[in-house]
């Protein structure tokens, strides 16, 4: 029963928050997770150009994601905050895996 009342409780936090506040959390944490697992990709294959610019981009965007108000709701911790993140984690470790290699193979020489 609790369980059935938490998706309830998920789908109205959901109905009366605006599209706009539920994409910009989507969107923000993507970005965090994108951004977050191509420093661990540039890292592992030493290409230091990429792992600085890499650094600067996730630190430049941590500040954006430190200074907005706290999820206090059960969309916020349970949908918006986990599943984008982790999408965008996923997604950053391939595409900079592929520019990895098309940095070694093409621009390192």
């Amino acid at each position: 029963m609790a369980k059935i009342a938490r998706y309830k409780r998920i789908y109205l936090e959901y109905k009366n928050a605006s599209k706009q506040e539920v994409w910009e959390g989507v969107r923000d944490n993507f970005i965090w997770g994108f951004l977050g697992s191509t420093l661990i990709v540039f890292a592992t294959t030493k290409i230091d150009i990429a792992v600085l610019l890499s650094y600067l981009a996730y630190y430049f965007y941590v500040g954006r994601i430190v200074n907005r108000p706290k999820y206090v709701t059960d969309l916020g911790k349970l949908i918006v905050f986990p599943f984008p993140t982790a999408l965008g984690a996923f997604v950053g470790y391939k595409v900079s895996y592929l520019f990895s290699s098309f940095i070694v193979k093409y621009l390192a020489g």
